[in-house]
């Protein structure tokens, strides 16, 4: 999709072309949609319109150059908006879903590893089923 500037301001569901730039001056292109906190998935390329750089972007214009510190990021440039054109993968959801439910297995054997290891000096031997943990996950 080709987006061309407009005095079009940034508000829910636009389609935002961006360039981050670093404190080297080095920039990088991103291209997003601002959209509800709820349907917010960055890896798809939708950024949730209450994340720090989401309130920063809305109402503002293509064409302005913002402050932005956050990590080496000293400014956002807006290079770009269209409105309307947000397309929302339909298992958007579903992939958050899944993704946490990994961080929760994951922390889950990482909590287990470090009782393992603190009580296997104090009451002996400790094992942790990683498989057991992966599947019980799997099944919810």
């Amino acid at each position: 999709m080709d987006i061309h500037p407009s005095l079009q301001p940034i508000s829910l569901n636009c389609r935002v072309q961006v360039e981050l730039v670093t404190e080297s001056g080095e920039g990088e292109a991103r291209e997003f949609s601002i959209v509800a906190a709820r349907q917010a998935d960055l890896k798809s390329g939708l950024l949730g319109e209450n994340t720090p750089l989401g309130l920063l972007l809305l109402g503002r214009h293509a064409g302005e150059t913002l402050p932005y510190r956050v990590g080496d990021l000293t400014e956002v440039r807006i290079l770009a908006v269209q409105a309307g054109a947000v397309r929302i993968p339909s298992d958007a959801a579903a992939k958050r879903r899944q993704n946490v439910q990994k961080a929760v297995a994951q922390s889950e054997i990482t909590n287990q590893m470090i009782f393992a290891t603190a009580s296997g000096s104090k009451w002996g031997d400790y094992d942790v089923d990683v498989d057991k943990l992966l599947k019980d996950e799997e099944e919810k």
